[in-house]
């Protein structure tokens, strides 16, 4: 068996058989198998909720059985971004501190910093702007220095979030473009088309509709190609909002009901809601 194959099946799991198999396994539960755990709770936990919840429980009984102290910083970790899906975002915010710490302690500052990353969102979420935006700059230099493109863009890409709420809109763009520079030399669809669909967004606030339009076309294009179906319905909401603002009322339809549609194939009768008004 291979880790991938034991982490689905431990995700899959009640605790009592998660238990089981890790000691069933006892030579694939090493700090390799933890960091695959984690992430796979940290690429899930937007677009699966269930299913990252699922790796940090898991974690959590991996953390009980062993004394490896990465394991049990990736349980922290794991269980911050759990508390993130819960909606628990001061809890979310002490977990990773706590992950931030004991990677620390293991003189893995890279790894450290990489846990801010969600941090950043917890944060954010509560109203904590400065010091989200502290945390962010802070992480930044380390994963700058370690060369981790990757989750630098996405720190960039949070603290431009942080500048959009507070309706700072050239700081967002700022950052919104530095994380692009960052997710094109990765080629990274996923990313990418988030990020185009936040610049379009500000364009349409600065009434530069034109410039708007060919983001949100070109965002459209790669969630199409990610196959991204939450940020394609996405998406054309915006685009169709931008559209009826703009008086072109069939165009605004168009894609209006392509996102209705969408939402409601996915079961997400409140997005569908909003499409329909």
């Amino acid at each position: 068996m291979e880790r991938a194959d034991l982490a689905a099946r431990l995700i899959a799991a009640d605790d009592a058989e998660r238990a089981a198999l890790l000691q069933s396994h006892a030579a694939l539960a090493d700090a390799a198998l933890a960091y695959t755990l984690k992430d796979i709770c940290l690429d899930a936990w937007a677009s699966d909720p269930v299913r990252a919840t699922g790796a940090a429980h898991a974690l959590e009984i991996f953390a009980r059985l062993t004394t490896d102290g990465e394991v049990s910083a990736c349980a922290a970790w794991s269980a911050g971004i759990a508390a993130l899906v819960a909606g628990q975002m001061e809890l979310a915010v002490k977990r990773l501190d706590t992950a931030e710490e004991r990677f620390i302690a293991l003189e893995l500052p890279h790894t450290a910093a990489a846990t801010q990353v969600s941090k950043l969102i917890a944060l954010a979420i509560v109203g904590r702007y400065d010091e989200a935006i502290e945390c962010g700059l802070r992480a930044l230099k380390i994963l700058e220095a370690h060369g981790d493109v990757l989750a630098a863009g996405k720190i960039e890409h949070n603290i431009g979030n942080i500048y959009l709420r507070r309706d700072r809109y050239d700081e967002a763009e700022h950052f919104f473009r530095a994380s692009r520079v960052r997710f094109e030399a990765l080629n990274d669809d996923r990313q990418l088309a988030t990020l185009d669909n936040c610049l379009a967004y500000i364009q349409s606030l600065k009434h530069n509709f034109r410039s708007a339009e060919e983001l949100y076309a070109q965002a459209l294009k790669r969630a199409e190609a990610a196959g991204l179906i939450a940020t394609q319905a996405g998406i054309e909401s915006s685009m169709g909002s931008l559209a009826l603002f703009q008086g072109r009322y069939d165009r605004a339809l168009d894609y209006l009901e392509r996102a209705r549609r969408k939402y409601a194939e996915m079961s997400m009768p409140h997005e569908s809601a909003i499409s329909e008004l």
